[in-house]
């Protein structure tokens, strides 16, 4: 019978199946001819008999190709066990469970998925229902994971996608849902109308309460009379409880009834995210209604003292330490993993305070994405004074505080949204001044204990993320405090205290984010150690490549003391032939600012530049290039130069738009870690690793585009080989020499597979009688196989010790761009940090090689340092380390000196990203306290919207457009950085790749730094602006004016500065501070509002944002520890100094 030609039949049964049901005790097996099978010997398998079940398995076979029924139907339904069923292992036993033998045995569903079919015996057989007939189901399951909102199949029938049968034709099924947490029981059939492509022909029931995934044995059971919607009941481990109808809602139809196969533990051909995986055992289906109150008596547990296995589990633990475990992929409810479960990660912090956790690599260290949801778990040892505590959990989602195995406070999970319609919430104010205010988003719940003076075994769980939410770790905590005392936060003994006012939590969040990122460093190279060996065998190549070539010869000039390397004997030798003599070097302070801002992006601060003058050995410039490079922050002044050349483009709502993903934090970590400049392209091209959360995969993400990798070719060719085959995008290039299939060979590489020419990839050249500069040399649906096309720049066969594995045709590319036998790509890199450094190229433009007349002006140096780069293992720092301490990279600037001799430097703006670091460097503020996302609550999922963190450096800032331009979805103050850093020529959007941005000056850049608020907040004197406390210390009048030109300037004051200055300031100087019995303002400290994606449609919520912008235009509320007269003098001293041209320009 056909579901779909007969969508309802009457289900009389054939009078072999009749005599059954009316004689239970006749045996189907012996009516057939079979052998009777043995009863099962167990006193709960006798229970299971005398309710008399049409199909029992009690899965105590050992046999892996048969599931038997014991039940009196016989073999007739008996199961085949399908890919991942493992039969033999562990069930309920005793003494945990004492219906059980402690031999009990149980069947294990494996991943990817794994089920047991059985056939239907034929028409009207017993597995067929229709309306009044009754039906129960129960099983005992072990789930090992289930996900929010994820439905896997204890037992169901139809829906199996076998041929010739209706698609969807669910039966009726067991099945268990992730929801809130919990695993709820649900029951699914299809009523027998089954119109194909209707939902509401499916029928669900979720049961109210659920099972927790916590690693134990429970038992379920559903009860239900066909017809009659008001008789669906379940028991979960010997609680009946009742449920609700969706989908289809309640019906009194009847299912659809089909000869399908009846499955245990999967559906659907067997699809992984519907399939059962952990335990299933003693299986039994019923015609008729099992009383609750038997089913109810079937489960029967003796569990240990919660706290033995606490202690039992807590044995290791590390004394004086918060031990924090990570689990992925399986249960990631709070309190659901069991305690002997073993950990993806492991580490060590001093509380229970989270601003983050340590990221995940892939085994070449790059950036990988964790499970989603994952659970934290939290565990230290804690001793406390016997008294009455009170504690405060705060946690975005699911949580649960455990005290000595006793769940003392939890919070609910977090709910999706979709439609922006709520309100916005009330934000709680808070009646404690030692106990921070609550972040937007974020749960509370405050419980008091009376604690016995003991040691604790305290433990935290946590789920990060869930589905359709972001998994992020942002303000987690655990605070207590006793009776009269200030809130702490909850660390291990040993450890210091620390408060939970405002100050403490910042103080905390620094230092923790400091060990973050040292744990991050050790787990790359813990990762990548294969990875590393495989660089340093490549490396040894190049190495010996170079060894075999014939060396290039150092001219020797007759500059006198105007060489310090190499690199000068090359440039002064083209002086010398032009009769040119090379400029001085700049003094110590210019030189100082100069390499600074060259290498770290920011001006020197007043330590940085006593250190250099309190230096008096020589060769201390050497020295002080030698700290620079080896500092954090050489990997913040490199990451926007790349964004523009590799084109980073992520968008924080809707991230696949015409966007990349945010690919910058591998681009950080690669510089920070000084890694290999082939490595690097090589892990750009493999595009491995997090799409949304990092990683190079990011890079790939192109989905509006008709072939991405053709786009992503052409960044590669220009970035790294100086390429520039934009036009061979839809044609063959009019004034390069490449072809359109060249670029599409490429992209083919990229792909791994041929690709056929799209009709958009064509440009419609129309008809004309004059002879087109443009031609088209493929027609559309041409075929193009993946090749690469320059054989002159990497020619033959590749060693096969420069592949990794079987990695395909991304790996081959990677290989033959970055060989040692391409001199291109090497010449281009350290062309490209000549750039950077000297103002213009040995080659220039740097990303266009084969553009008409582009020559080098000095080969012989570009082969030089070529080859030095190759020795060093493509260390880029140890190329910069040759130009810095260059005579050549230190002279003065002069104006008519011919840019490409390099006798003098050539006069250079600071990047926009360089002026706005520099600016709140030396203020010492924040840039922004928002969060870079629409969706701060984090309830929505990444591929809907990004959350790029609160910005510290100015490249991890971005586009905040927003669908409409909807003011509640504004970031103001973020946003008048953003729009100073475009002023100077920072590009928020990056379709294209870029190496040089528009320098031209404009009127509206000296406007913007005098009157923006993003130089105002700089110039003026507010609590949180380090000039304020600089001004407030106890120091001369003519010490404070050197040192605040120092800060800003980088040099002393002139005569003239000082004279002015001082004129202007020493009138009140002396009586400039106010003593000041300041009030407890440690709620004011940082901005809060609850605006989200959630509520952003709110009349109220476009108020709160346009308050939040007045504010912002208006400014940082100035100090009142300074007197306003005198303040203000002072303000406008620092404003003078940071509008000066000498501020924005590299001396």
């Amino acid at each position: 019978m056909i579901g779909f030609l007969f969508p309802h039949r009457t289900n009389s049964l054939s009078p072999c199946w009749a005599l059954l049901l009316l004689a239970p005790l006749v045996d189907l097996g012996a009516m057939l001819g079979d052998e009777p099978k043995p009863e099962p010997a167990s006193r709960y398998a006798r229970t299971i008999l005398a309710d008399k079940p049409i199909g029992y398995w009690t899965m105590e076979g050992q046999e892996e190709k048969l599931v038997q029924n014991h039940a009196s139907s016989g073999s007739a339904l008996d199961g085949r066990p399908v890919n991942n069923v493992v039969p033999g292992q562990a069930g309920p036993r005793s003494p945990d469970y004492p219906l059980f033998t402690n031999e009990n045995r149980a069947l294990l569903l494996g991943q990817p998925a794994g089920w047991v079919v059985i056939s239907d015996p034929g028409d009207q057989s017993p597995l067929d229902f229709d309306n009044g007939d009754s039906i129960t189901i129960e099983a005992w399951i072990n789930l090992q994971s289930l996900a929010e909102g994820q439905q896997v199949y204890i037992l169901g029938k139809g829906r199996t996608n076998n041929p010739d049968v209706a698609s969807e034709n669910q039966n009726y099924s067991l099945r268990m849902r992730g929801m809130e947490g919990t695993a709820r029981v649900s029951f699914l059939f299809r009523n027998a109308d089954n119109r194909p492509g209707q939902q509401d022909d499916f029928h669900r029931w979720n049961s109210k309460r659920g099972l927790v995934v916590d690693g134990r044995w429970h038992h379920v059971a559903f009860v239900y009379t066909f017809g009659d919607p008001d008789s669906a009941r379940a028991v979960i481990d010997g609680q009946p409880g009742d449920g609700r109808w969706e989908m289809g809602g309640p019906t009194r139809k009847p299912p659809v009834v089909d000869n399908d196969e009846l499955w245990i533990g999967s559906s659907m051909g067997g699809n992984p995210g519907n399939s059962f995986q952990g335990g299933i055992d003693e299986l039994a289906l019923y015609r008729h209604l099992v009383p609750v109150e038997r089913l109810a008596k079937r489960y029967h547990a003796v569990f240990p003292d919660p706290r033995d296995a606490e202690y039992a589990a807590a044995q290791e633990l590390p004394q004086g330490t918060v031990q924090v475990d990570i689990f992925e992929s399986g249960s990631s409810q709070p309190g659901t993993v069991p305690l002997t479960t073993r950990p993806q990660r492991t580490y060590r912090q001093k509380s229970l305070a989270f601003v983050g956790v340590p990221r995940k690599y892939t085994a070449t260290g790059v950036i990988d994405d964790r499970s989603n949801p994952y659970m934290l778990r939290a565990r230290t040892w804690r001793t406390l004074p016997a008294g009455t505590y009170s504690i405060v959990l705060r946690a975005r989602s699911s949580s649960q505080l455990f005290i000595d195995g006793k769940l003392v406070s939890r919070t609910a999970l977090m709910e999706k949204n979709a439609d922006g319609h709520e309100q916005v919430p009330e934000l709680k104010t808070g009646d404690r001044l030692d106990l921070r205010l609550l972040p937007a988003g974020y749960q509370e719940e405050l419980v008091s204990l009376e604690l016995d003076g003991a040691r604790h075994l305290i433990r935290l769980d946590a789920m990060i993320g869930g589905s359709g939410q972001r998994a992020e770790v942002d303000e987690l905590c655990v605070a207590i405090a006793g009776d009269g005392e200030e809130f702490q936060l909850l660390t291990a003994d040993d450890q210091p205290r620390r408060g939970m006012r405002e100050k403490d939590w910042q103080a905390m969040k620094k230092a923790q984010r400091s060990v973050l990122a040292r744990l991050d460093a050790i787990q790359r190279q813990e990762a990548s150690r294969e990875w590393r060996e495989y660089w340093d065998r490549r490396h040894a190549l190049g190495r010996e490549l170079i060894a075999r070539q014939e060396g290039i010869a150092v001219p020797t000039g007759s500059s006198g003391n105007r060489v310090h390397n190499e690199i000068d004997q090359f440039i002064n030798s083209r002086l010398d032939e032009a009769g040119i003599t090379p400029a001085a070097v700049t003094d110590d302070y210019e030189f100082l600012r100069r390499v600074t801002l060259d290498t770290v992006g920011v001006t020197p601060s007043l330590d940085e530049i006593q250190q250099m003058l309190s230096d008096r050995r020589k060769g201390r410039r050497d020295r002080v290039i030698d700290r620079l490079l080896d500092d954090p922050r050489w990997a913040d002044n490199w990451v926007g130069y790349w964004q523009d050349v590799l084109a980073e483009n992520p968008g924080i709502l809707k991230p696949k738009l015409n966007n990349t993903g945010p690919f910058r934090w591998w681009i950080y970590e690669s510089f920070l870690d000084n890694k290999a400049m082939d490595q690097f392209v090589t892990e750009l091209v493999m595009m491995e690793g997090s799409t949304y959360d990092g990683g190079p995969a990011g890079f790939a993400m192109a989905t509006q585009n008709d072939v991405p990798m053709a786009a992503k070719a052409q960044v590669l060719t220009k970035a790294f080989l100086g390429i520039e085959m934009k036009c061979a995008r839809c044609h063959d290039a009019p004034f390069h020499p490449f072809k359109q299939e060249e670029l599409f060979g490429l992209a083919a590489m990229l792909t791994g597979k041929k690709l056929d020419l799209p009709q958009t990839s064509i440009a419609q050249l129309g008809e004309s009688d004059r002879e087109s500069l443009v031609t088209v040399s493929l027609a559309p649906g041409a075929t193009i196989l993946p090749h690469w096309p320059f054989p002159d720049l990497s020619p033959g066969e590749l060693p096969a010790s420069f592949k990794e594995g079987n990695r395909g045709l991304r790996e081959e590319l990677a290989a033959r761009l970055t060989a040692p036998s391409n001199r291109r790509f090497a010449e281009v890199i350290v062309n490209r940090l000549w750039q950077r450094y000297l103002g213009v190229g040995l080659v220039d433009p740097v990303d266009d090689w084969d553009s008409a007349d582009n020559r080098s002006s000095h080969q012989e140096l570009l082969d030089y340092l070529a080859s030095r780069f190759i020795e060093s293992g493509y260390d880029l720092k140890q190329v910069a380390g040759m130009i810095l301490r260059s005579h050549t990279y230190q002279r003065i600037v002069e104006g008519d000196a011919e840019a490409a001799l390099f006798a003098a430097a050539q006069r250079r703006r600071m990047t926009a990203e360089q002026l706005v670091d520099s600016l709140f460097t030396i203020s010492g503020k924040q840039i922004t306290s928002e969060l870079l996302t629409l969706d701060p609550q984090g309830r929505r999922p990444v591929e809907s919207f990004l959350n790029l963190g609160r910005p510290t450096r100015a490249w991890q800032l971005t586009s905040l457009s927003n669908e409409r331009d909807r003011p509640a979805l504004a970031l103001p103050m973020a946003q008048e950085v953003v729009e100073f850093l475009r002023v100077f020529g920072w590009r928020d959007s990056r379709p294209n790749p870029l190496t040089v941005r528009e320098e031209t000056a404009t009127l509206l850049q000296p406007l913007t730094l005098a009157n923006g608020v993003v130089g105002r907040r700089t110039a003026g004197l507010s609590d949180d602006n380090d000039l304020t406390e600089l001004v407030l210390e106890e120091i001369p009048l003519h010490r404070l004016i050197e040192k605040v030109t120092l800060r800003i300037l980088s040099r002393p004051p002139t005569d003239s500065e000082r004279k002015l200055f001082a004129a202007l300031l020493s009138e009140g100087y002396s009586d400039r501070i106010r003593t000041l019995s300041l009030p407890e303002v440690e709620h004011k400290t940082r901005s809060r509002n609850a605006v989200s994606w959630s509520n952003h449609l709110s009349a109220e919520a476009t108020r709160i944002k346009m308050e939040i912008e007045r504010q912002v235009r208006q400014g940082d509320p100035p100090s009142e520890r300074l007197q306003t007269d005198w303040r203000e003098r002072m303000e406008d001293v620092i404003w003078a100094l940071l509008n000066s041209p000498e501020f924005t320009f590299l001396p």
